[in-house]
């Protein structure tokens, strides 16, 4: 029997004989689906006669927690965000029944989302992760499930290319508060990843007064990639780290975090950086109304960019490029060519390259 429980909501109730137990499931898609359902449930109760496989309890919900679980015992990084799309699987789906989801579902989750303006590298994020709960399924002794839904990896845009020049940096520092300046300055002269950023303690910062440089020293425990790295700077980020350290030894002597605001470690400053961005000219919103600054659609540079940014600063200066990447974190070369950006200053003076060596041979013949 199917029930009505509310929009693209059912609820089945089967039982296959009065001695067996009574079985419900509930069901969010259209009445075909749950249709489909019941129709598996009488095929397998029939089959469970003969000695076949019984239809698997695993649910959407159980086979996410298996992801998280994993993200737990190998000690990812990104386990926050791992749980975020685990709620939202759950919240969409978490009760139906694993088997029951097909390729087909998935596809018109994927076209629903792209409708509403989700990009297709999102829609992807969340079809790997449901995907990983299934094969983590599959492998489990016994396996949890039988089968896993197919899925055609969506087409993605191209990866950002955008690089910050100095101008503009200063520019958008003078509209941040005085507690968002320090993790800016260090992402954009180091190319350091914010997470990594925010985790940082005064016991990682080394001062040589005499020098005048300044020594970050990230743990395995701190790094995206679990590997130990140190950066020697000196200039513009000795000097902003110089005065903030003083600051805050003063005033926050209890505080041992360097990104902190009155005290209170930081974990993002993503608000501050859009609006000062929109208030240098750099950004924009696409809806200003909105009430929050997380709906206003924003559109400009992110704090990420700053990553470009510094590689493309070692490479043009000159800095070999084994130690560019230990600086950057970068594990592979391929990663780390495709986030050094050729600027147009670039372009135009290869071009002024070839045309002077063209001249020279003709004129030597």
């Amino acid at each position: 029997m199917i029930t009505k429980l509310g929009d693209k909501k059912w609820r089945i109730d089967f039982q296959p004989s009065r001695k067996a137990p009574r079985i419900r499931r509930t069901i969010v898609g259209p009445r075909a689906l749950a249709e489909e359902v019941l129709l598996e449930l009488r095929k397998r109760s029939i089959a469970s006669s003969f000695g076949w496989p019984e239809l698997s309890t695993a649910t959407i919900q159980d086979i996410c927690q298996l992801v998280i679980t994993d993200y737990k015992i190998n000690k990812r990084k990104s386990l926050h965000s791992a749980k975020q799309i685990r709620d939202f699987w759950v919240k969409l789906c978490g009760r139906q029944p694993a088997e029951q989801v097909t390729g087909k579902d998935l596809k018109e989750y994927a076209e629903e989302w792209i409708a509403d303006g989700l990009s297709t590298g999102r829609a992807n994020r969340r079809m790997s992760f449901l995907l990983r709960g299934y094969r983590l399924a599959v492998e489990s002794d016994p396996p949890l499930i039988n089968k896993i839904p197919r899925w055609h990896r969506l087409r993605e845009a191209p990866p950002r290319s955008g690089t910050f020049s100095w101008e503009n940096f200063v520019k958008v520092r003078e509209f941040l508060p005085k507690h968002a300046r320090i993790p800016a300055t260090i992402c954009y002269w180091t190319g350091m990843r914010s997470g990594e950023v925010f985790r940082l303690e005064w016991s990682q910062i080394h001062f040589n007064h005499q020098m005048e440089l300044v020594t970050i020293q990230l743990h395995s425990d701190d790094t995206k990639t679990s590997e130990p790295r140190k950066v020697v700077i000196g200039g513009d980020l000795y000097s902003s780290l110089k005065t903030w350290h003083e600051y805050s030894r003063e005033v926050f002597s209890t505080c041992k975090n360097v990104c902190h605001w009155k005290g209170t470690p930081l974990r993002s400053i993503k608000s501050a950086w859009r609006t000062a961005c929109v208030r240098a000219g750099l950004g924009r919103w696409g809806n200003p109304e909105g009430r929050y600054i997380g709906n206003r659609q924003y559109r400009g540079p992110l704090l990420h960019d700053f990553r470009r940014t510094a590689v493309s600063h070692m490479e043009d200066a000159g800095v070999p490029r084994k130690v560019a990447m230990s600086i950057s974190g970068h594990k592979t070369d391929s990663i780390y060519r495709r986030y050094h950006i050729v600027s147009d200053v670039d372009l135009i003076e290869a071009g002024k390259r070839v045309v002077s060596r063209h001249n020279e041979k003709q004129n030597n013949h």
